[in-house]
Order: structure tokens, then sequence, then C-alpha cells
């Protein structure tokens, strides 16, 4: 699940990346920006979750 959340997350970021780069107004770019810190947010979370699991895993 962590693997999942965390390439889901890589995606949102590139996918954020690309439609800032390409913006042709503000919108797209606050739209790109948006999507960008959300995916850094998922990704992040998805590293949490497996140090979390990890350390569940070693008790």
């Amino acid at each position: 699940m962590a693997a999942t959340i965390f390439l889901l997350g890589l995606l949102q970021v590139v996918g954020g990346a690309l439609v800032a780069f390409a913006a042709k107004s503000a919108i797209h770019e606050i739209l790109g920006a948006v999507a960008f810190g959300l995916g850094v947010i998922s990704a992040a979370l998805g590293i949490i979750i497996a140090k979390i699991d990890d350390y569940v895993k070693s008790r």
C-alpha cells in the first residue's frame, strides 16, 4: 500500500510539473502548483506509512 501511494504521489508530481510548464493561464499555473504540492505530500505519506509498517513488524 505504501508503495502504491508513493508511486501515485510521484505521478501527481510529474503531472503537476507538466501542467505548470505548459500553462496558458494563471489558473493552469495554480492547478499545476497545487497538484505538485499534493503529490509531494502523497509521496511523503507513502514513505511515512512504510516506516511505520517497518517499525510495527520489527516489534
